[in-house]
């Protein structure tokens, strides 16, 4: 039987839907760190709302440790959901998209509800539910892909 992660798999039609379908879901995500994302102070030092690419860019600098730490997690936001993207669309047969899609989507949802926390808007909202979702997803991937093959 062997490792799953290491085995090479010939991708069947429903699999390749699946990765595929991931893989525009992940690039969706990428998207939505343009929309909402936190409450947070603008450069005026008025309260606004901030997308994850202001987050990690800030143009009037890093003054304070929340500011870094906020660019941190702007920067897994924008960063994590192109690299399982790039993982999906390039790794066909393997089983290792399966675990960058997985951790992907239970690290950046765990950042977005305990790192931004009472400070979240819709952007991130959003984000949550297509990460959940891509969870999902990754699981049936999974499931089918491994146990397809080996059922026959």
């Amino acid at each position: 039987m062997g490792n799953p992660y290491k085995e090479k798999v010939k991708e069947n039609k429903k699999v390749k839907i699946l990765r595929i379908t991931c893989a525009v879901f992940f690039f969706i995500e990428v998207i939505m760190t343009t929309f909402p994302f936190v409450w947070g102070t603008l450069e005026d030092g008025t309260m606004g709302e901030l997308t994850a690419f202001q987050l990690m860019i800030q143009i009037g600098g890093y003054q304070s440790k929340s500011a870094v730490s906020l660019a941190f997690l702007g920067g897994v936001f924008v960063i994590f959901p192109l690299a399982a993207f790039f993982f999906m669309i390039l790794d066909r047969k393997s089983y290792f998209k399966y675990l960058v899609s997985a951790l992907c989507c239970i690290i950046c949802s765990a950042l977005i509800t305990f790192g931004i926390g009472e400070y979240i808007d819709i952007g991130a909202v959003v984000a949550i539910i297509l990460y959940i979702v891509i969870l999902f997803i990754t699981v049936y991937g999974f499931v089918t892909d491994y146990g397809g093959d080996k059922a026959k």
